[in-house]
């Protein structure tokens, strides 16, 4: 912790965001808490092991197209909790109206408005979700089934307008001391 701070440039910016949606699946199995905390052994020399693969899009969404933005994913059909080895998602939009402790009005051009997050038991599982039909149908390509023979490698008139200023910016991390409860994550 103290190593990092060396790192900053001034104090911390922090970010609040409010939850929009959230999705997961009933985990498999709830590790041991002590009081809130995971009861987790350490050998002092070791970084702990990955528990889980998480992935986060960062969305830069203009004022003018958060509405549509919200609908779109509010209204698209998830196939996630099909999807071997998904955990959760959630997807956030940033709290401009939060003040105190440092907090800046957002630069829609430089900081994410949303953020995605989808948790996988570890990165073969997702990496298996990202080359599969369920995410191609998710982000807007039909199926070869389903496209017209004129058309059939052209995905392009099947993607839905984008709502973002700038491309989605990927974020991947390795989970650690993940805590979930019997309903899920």
């Amino acid at each position: 912790m103290v190593g990092s701070a060396f790192v900053l440039k001034g104090a911390p910016s922090p970010a609040f965001y409010d939850g929009l949606l959230l999705q997961s699946v009933t985990p498999d199995s709830v590790p041991e808490t002590i009081d809130g905390w995971r009861n987790v052994t350490s050998n002092k020399v070791d970084t702990l092991p990955a528990e889980c693969f998480v992935a986060q899009n960062n969305f830069f969404v203009p004022r003018e197209n958060a509405l549509a933005f919200e609908q779109r994913w509010a209204n698209r059909e998830s196939k996630l909790k099909e999807c071997d080895g998904f955990v959760a998602f959630l997807m956030m939009r940033r709290d401009a109206k939060a003040k105190g402790h440092g907090i800046v009005e957002i630069d829609e051009t430089t900081e994410p408005s949303y953020v995605s997050t989808t948790i996988w038991k570890n990165r073969t599982a997702f990496e298996a979700w990202r080359k599969g039909n369920a995410f191609k149908v998710a982000h807007g390509v039909k199926p070869p089934s389903e496209r017209s023979e004129e058309n059939s490698e052209d995905t392009s008139a099947v993607r839905p307008k984008p709502l973002w200023s700038k491309p989605p910016s990927p974020i991947f991390y390795e989970g650690t001391l993940m805590i979930t409860m019997p309903e899920g994550a």
